[in-house]
């Protein structure tokens, strides 16, 4: 779901009916960390809707070093930490242009 409908209301000494009383606030399903604009939720492969670290979590991941040959399947860049997705090795960055974004505007 990723959301849940709160009372963000500041009590003004006279109510003008702001709409605060009942706001959509979005977490992460799996966490429960707070999510806005700059700290988004993507869409995980169980329908889920997680923050970064927790989407981040579904797909194998492998540190390169040096003797690594491995480059992002997507922008060729060599990465210390590399994504399994689709049978491609990717970058965190291109893993994040892949990943579907909820969309959370009201």
């Amino acid at each position: 779901m990723g959301y849940r409908i709160e009372n963000d209301c500041v009590g003004c000494e006279r109510c003008v009916n702001c709409g605060r009383r009942e706001v959509k606030m979005h977490y992460c399903d799996k966490c429960d960390e707070y999510a806005d604009e700059w700290n988004p939720l993507y869409v995980a492969e169980d329908g889920s809707e997680v923050c970064w670290d927790c989407y981040k979590e579904q797909f194998t991941e492998k540190i390169c070093d040096d003797c690594d040959d491995t480059k992002c399947a997507h922008c060729g860049a060599e990465a210390e930490e590399m994504y399994l997705t689709d049978g491609e090795w990717v970058c965190e960055d291109c893993l994040r242009s892949l990943a579907e974004k909820v969309d959370m505007e009201d």
